[in-house]
């Protein structure tokens, strides 16, 4: 994950990148140029280029087709307002991969709060949608589910169905990278809401005989139960490589060490995390069922190795609701 900006033409309620570390000036075109250069070597093969909003960089384009020059698969992380015609076609020949656009209502005024009072936002929104359809782009809408929308989201549902393309619904807001929790406790639904919309937007995933996927045992007891350090990991603006979005540490400089020396500490670094004799999460009696994200429990205390209070709560939340409806 590369966040090339953190300047965004929205001001959402619930962005957890609100915040964000100001680290210097971010990095110029050349700069990211030598980065994806490094990339390339270390062996990285897909790049996601997000933000803030990636699209208010005037060198986007060079920088996407640069990727793509370099053997790179590429996704654009956007919130589709800038996205037109003339948009539309500059991605389309940088033969982007995909694009993902965040579409968190289809209700003006809905729309209209949760970007901090952007006029015509969405009517913007839905054309850029439909237009990188038209273009033959992969596109997939994504939606954060929360107090202010949750009448909306099956209707969002409906209308990527109708474009044939996909819909992600994710039901957590974290916290802020400055360590606000504001949009957490006004917004969050409960476990009871959150399965009731998964099963009215995704009704195909609660048909009888569904498949359920156990994780693997051992990763109970270990702090990283995801791609971190194995293949995976986020550079901000200004050149730092980063655990994931919601990590903002070790912050290993790029441009001074190289990529691959900052890879090789990252990797060591969770190694040494992952084998911490005190991990918390080791011997609480919800670790089979928690869905638990280092990265949460980062946003949410400032620590790496402490319970986040919200994932037990959802989790164990969910187990209660999912006993009401059998």
């Amino acid at each position: 994950m590369f966040e090339v900006t953190y300047r965004c033409n929205f001001r959402c309620p619930h962005c957890y990148v609100e915040g964000s570390p100001k680290d210097g000036k971010e990095l110029d075109t050349k700069e990211v140029f030598l980065i994806i250069d490094q990339l390339r070597d270390i062996g990285v093969f897909t790049i996601s280029f997000t933000g803030g909003e990636a699209l208010l960089r005037k060198d986007i384009f060079d920088i996407l087709a640069y990727a793509k020059g370099q053997g790179f698969q590429t996704t654009l992380l956007s919130n589709g307002y800038l996205v037109n015609k003339g948009i539309a076609q500059k991605l389309l020949k940088v033969n982007i991969n995909a694009v993902e656009i965040t579409l968190n209502s289809l209700d003006p005024e809905v729309f209209f709060q949760l970007t901090g009072g952007v006029k015509n936002a969405l009517d913007r929104v839905k054309s850029g949608v439909e237009l990188l359809v038209k273009y033959g782009i992969n596109v997939t809408i994504k939606s954060t589910g929360m107090s202010l929308n949750r009448d909306g989201l099956v209707s969002i549902g409906k209308f990527a169905r109708s474009l044939n393309i996909p819909y992600n619904l994710d039901m957590e807001i974290l916290p802020c990278r400055n360590g606000a929790s504001s949009a957490v406790h006004n917004y969050s639904l409960g476990p009871d809401e959150c399965l009731a919309l998964r099963r009215a937007v995704y009704p195909e995933m609660f048909r009888q005989g569904a498949r359920k996927v156990a994780p693997p045992k051992y990763l109970h007891k270990q702090m990283f139960i995801c791609g971190v350090g194995i293949n995976s990991f986020s550079i901000t603006p200004y050149g730092k490589m980063n655990l994931c979005l919601e990590i903002d540490y070790p912050g290993l400089d790029i441009l001074k060490l190289g990529a691959k020396e900052c890879w090789e500490s990252l990797k060591t670094e969770v190694d040494r995390l992952n084998q911490a004799h005190d991990f918390v999460c080791k011997s609480c009696e919800h670790i089979k069922s928690c869905g638990r994200c280092t990265g949460r429990s980062y946003m949410e205390t400032g620590e790496l190795n402490k319970c986040s209070e919200y994932s037990k709560m959802r989790d164990i939340g969910a187990k209660n609701a999912k006993k009401k409806i059998r």
